[in-house]
């Protein structure tokens, strides 16, 4: 890859589609040994600094929910999206609907797939912010010293459980700056019921590892469906915002509608 990733680009003043940097997801799925078949799911962008200009020069500005299928062939390298945002900056639209569906052919365009924009106003993010209910990890669980296990991770003779495990400690690093990304995991989860210590160890076995978002969420995915043969899974990381960008990527093992909230932190 090369343009954008990895190299220091000034913020762009004329539209500039062609700065967008596709990221293949085969690669890092044929790493964990993965295909697009064996889950579901699609990554969140809420993009804040979103702006171009009306016919008369206005500047004109909002918030943005972008959604990409997880099924598409690529993800959008996020630097290359901050700086395409940019770009947009001081070109001219004919209107709101025009400026997202121009957004929504450049980023089709190199994800190789249809993409969705939902456009806000500044005021409007209270309508999609919320945070997750569900039973804490580091609230009342102590994985200090705890390892991984080979195996399962449940108890093959507890009952069949339908539960939400929420944890604030995730934390791994860009694979290309090797800089922090924080965020707040969520696990929904049906099946027999999960060691919670060798979980907690898990989600905080990612404080050093580098891997795009996307596959962080995804090789955790991989790895509990591998560990607790759960009956329903659903996993998303609720990204902290880089760059006037946060994306929240989402993975289940059954179809599932795209949902735009954010959290307070992101």
């Amino acid at each position: 890859m090369g343009g954008a990733l990895g190299n220091k680009i000034e913020a762009p003043k004329l539209y500039s589609p062609r700065i967008l940097e596709p990221i293949s997801r085969r690669e890092g799925r044929d790493a964990l040994g993965i295909s697009q078949t064996d889950m579901f799911g699609y990554d969140c962008w809420h993009l804040y600094e979103l702006s171009w200009l009306n016919t008369q020069k206005q500047p004109q500005h909002g918030t943005g929910v972008l959604v990409v299928d997880a099924a598409s062939p690529a993800t959008i390298e996020s630097k290359s999206l901050k700086l395409y945002l940019n770009s947009l900056n001081f070109h001219c639209f004919e209107s709101q609907a025009e400026a997202c569906d121009v957004i929504c052919r450049d980023i089709g365009r190199v994800t190789g797939s249809k993409v969705t924009l939902t456009m806000l106003p500044p005021t409007g993010l209270a309508a999609i912010t919320r945070e997750p209910e569900g039973f804490l990890l580091e609230a009342s669980v102590q994985a200090a010293g705890s390892s991984l296990v080979e195996g399962s991770w449940c108890d093959a003779d507890g009952d069949i459980v339908k539960q939400t495990l929420v944890s604030h400690r995730l934390r791994s690093l860009c694979p290309v700056t090797a800089q922090p990304d924080w965020g707040t995991l969520v696990i929904e989860y049906s099946g027999l019921p999960i060691n919670l210590d060798q979980l907690l160890a898990f989600v905080e076995s990612f404080r050093e590892h580098q891997e795009f978002h996307e596959q962080c969420v995804e090789r955790c995915f991989n790895v509990l469906m591998q560990r607790t043969r759960a009956q329903s899974l659903t996993v998303s990381a609720f990204y902290q915002r880089r760059g006037g960008i946060d994306i929240t990527p989402v993975r289940s093992n059954g179809p599932l509608l795209p949902e735009y909230w954010r959290m307070g932190r992101q």
